[in-house]
């Protein structure tokens, strides 16, 4: 399938069950929190080639000398060091046996694991690691003008789940824009299910809330195209594309209870889209979302 990421998720919940059972249960307890991301497998194509496949769910060949990728984020920093571990064990257990095992099993497609890449700065732009208190520096250390332009790409296909709890008249549906109101309470709500303790109340989202309700923060430009991917039992709709926001000031003064602004805050939770992903499915390759960086 062009798109795999429910299969990609399946697969590297079990590769994890049998490798590091530990670390599956974690997961499988923490599944309501969503404690990682998982990607679709990654073609060798151009964008735009690869929409298309997408849209039309055009099958597309595996050949065995191409390398193909996944991308997997990890939440929680206690996750790393077992992580490791299932790894170093997997290959040590791989080393005894004739040939070598398959790393996963999509569909009927087995692969082997070639390598692990995960520093800063990598090449593809999609692979890093930080800390929440690192996240924090960067903002508190950036000087804000009078207006931040703040540009996201929206990677993979992305939608936001939405529905009224108060009115049951009307079923939910599938937002096929990332409106501010959308894409910063959702990351709001990520950080106070991510973060540790002592860092909670940086992000407070009834403050953001208001502040895009007061049109603090509005969209300048975008570049988005309505997308839609088939799942096994089912066509999703999203989008894909960039967006860009400006944050406007002026910010309310800071205090003990709310130390960051809204812009702080909403900058900060900019960040932590490129670990959580945003909105809809992100551990089943939805909602891939990255800072974009423009030259002055």
């Amino acid at each position: 399938m062009p798109f795999s990421g429910e299969l990609v998720h399946a697969a590297w919940l079990d590769w994890l069950g049998s490798a590091a059972p530990n670390v599956a249960t974690w997961l499988h307890e923490g599944n309501k929190r969503r404690l990682f991301t998982c990607s679709s497998l990654q073609f060798s194509l151009p964008q735009e080639k690869l929409l298309e496949v997408e849209r039309r769910n055009t099958h597309w060949p595996l050949s065995p000398e191409k390398t193909y990728t996944i991308r997997v984020t990890l939440l929680l920093g206690e996750l790393f060091p077992l992580f490791h571990k299932a790894l170093t064990d997997f290959t040590q257990t791989g080393s005894t046996l004739k040939g070598k095992p398959p790393f996963m099993r999509l569909g009927k497609q087995s692969l082997l694991l070639e390598e692990v890449i995960l520093e800063n700065g990598d090449s593809t732009g999609w692979t890093g690691f930080t800390s929440f208190t690192d996240m924090v520096d960067a903002v508190q250390a950036k000087k804000l003008g009078s207006n931040v332009p703040l540009k996201l790409q929206f990677d993979s296909l992305t939608t936001f789940n939405r529905g009224s709890p108060k009115n049951r008249a009307f079923s939910s549906y599938c937002a096929l824009l990332p409106l501010p109101n959308y894409v910063f309470p959702y990351l709001a709500k990520r950080w106070n299910e991510l973060a540790p303790p002592e860092l909670l109340n940086l992000v407070q989202r009834p403050t953001i809330e208001q502040f895009i309700q007061d049109e603090g923060t509005i969209i300048t430009d975008y570049d988005l195209k309505s997308h839609a991917v088939k799942f096994t039992t089912h066509v999703q709709q999203g989008f894909v594309g960039t967006c860009k926001y400006l944050l406007r000031g002026p910010d309310d003064p800071t205090t003990e209870e709310a130390p960051l602004t809204a812009r702080q805050q909403i900058l900060l939770l900019a960040q932590l889209a490129f670990y959580s992903g945003v909105g809809y499915k992100t551990a089943m390759g939805m909602g891939r979302t990255r800072i974009v960086q423009e030259s002055r």
